[in-house]
């Protein structure tokens, strides 16, 4: 006989869809979920959304399909959070979680006995992850950077993990898919503790689009037909996504003024300079040069940039 599922506190019987608030871990905060407890057996999907709040099309996307989808449509179960980083969406703060004070996405798995920070990224794995069979992360360009559809697959864990979740990320319409080196975000954590995942990135600049976000909706449902929780046919996308698997993710090196000289998608030449910090006086802090001949894939569109913050992504 089929059980109920509860997670966060909350409980779906078979056959029905709940609603309501969760604890985000000790942080004091909750966050909107969704459980719906399908009518047949099947996978555990969590849908995560909003771990960076101003990341407006994995929002409305996760809320749109929690109201959409029922309970006599799936085989399984799924789990829908809208968002996770609420304090974030209702302070329109890019990254941060004012709360805690971090950037969860840096910190999973996170620790039961670290900041607090690190203690709600533990309880999200203890919690969902760890419970679950494959996991949906939807993300998108925040307030200050611009970038194009893409995927992300992970690259560290045991082998059945990993071509699960690549054969998820082929699955969606994105320009590139990064198959990630990475032991940190929340994906890359599901990976490496034996859950399947990938992270979704569509949107730029905080803001979000109808087309956007029926494009977002279309590429999970598709994704659920192939997880077995939607009937129907798996289709494959209209175009086939550009694999990146040597990626550089940098990182301001100071703080001042970002001029990038590059535009998306460019493909540069080792040693090309991307861009230029410079003080407040116009003065050049630091130039930004490529390591290897490769393809933008994102950058920073604020003026303004501090010491550590999301500066510029490329890629081969």
């Amino acid at each position: 006989m089929k059980e109920d599922m509860i997670y966060g506190g909350l409980s779906a019987a078979p056959g029905t869809k709940i609603q309501g608030y969760v604890p985000l871990g000790p942080s004091g905060e909750t966050i909107p979920a969704t459980l719906i407890n399908g009518v047949g057996e099947g996978k555990t999907v969590l849908i995560s959304s909003g771990i960076h709040g101003s990341e407006y099309p994995g929002i409305l996307t996760a809320m749109e399909l929690a109201k959409e989808l029922t309970p006599e449509q799936i085989h399984g179960q799924l789990i829908l959070l809208h968002p996770v980083n609420t304090a974030a969406f209702y302070e329109r703060r890019s990254y941060i979680n004012p709360v805690v004070g971090e950037n969860l996405n840096r910190l999973y798995p996170g620790s039961p006995d670290g900041s607090l920070a690190e203690r709600v990224a533990w309880y999200m794995g203890e919690e969902y992850h760890k419970r679950v069979d494959f996991v949906l992360d939807l993300h998108g360009g925040d307030i200050p950077e611009i970038l194009p559809p893409y995927v992300y697959a992970p690259g560290i864990g045991a082998p059945d993990v990993l071509q699960a979740s690549m054969e998820a990320a082929l699955l969606v319409n994105a320009d590139y898919l990064v198959k990630s080196k990475s032991t940190t975000g929340f994906y890359n954590s599901c990976a490496i503790q034996g859950t399947p995942a990938i992270l979704i990135e569509r949107g730029s600049h905080g803001i979000w689009s109808r087309e956007e976000v029926e494009t977002y909706k279309a590429d999970v449902r598709n994704l659920l037909v192939h997880l077995g929780l939607l009937k129907g046919t798996v289709k494959q996308p209209q175009k086939k996504a550009y694999v990146l698997t040597n990626v550089v993710f940098l990182d301001a090196p100071a703080s001042g003024c970002w001029l990038p000289e590059v535009t998306l998608g460019e493909h540069v030449k080792k040693g090309q300079r991307l861009g230029v910090i410079t003080d407040l006086f116009g003065n050049p802090l630091v130039e930004i040069f490529a390591e290897f001949d490769s393809i933008v894939v994102s950058f920073a569109v604020s003026l303004g940039i501090k010491e550590g913050d999301q500066l510029i992504t490329y890629g081969i």
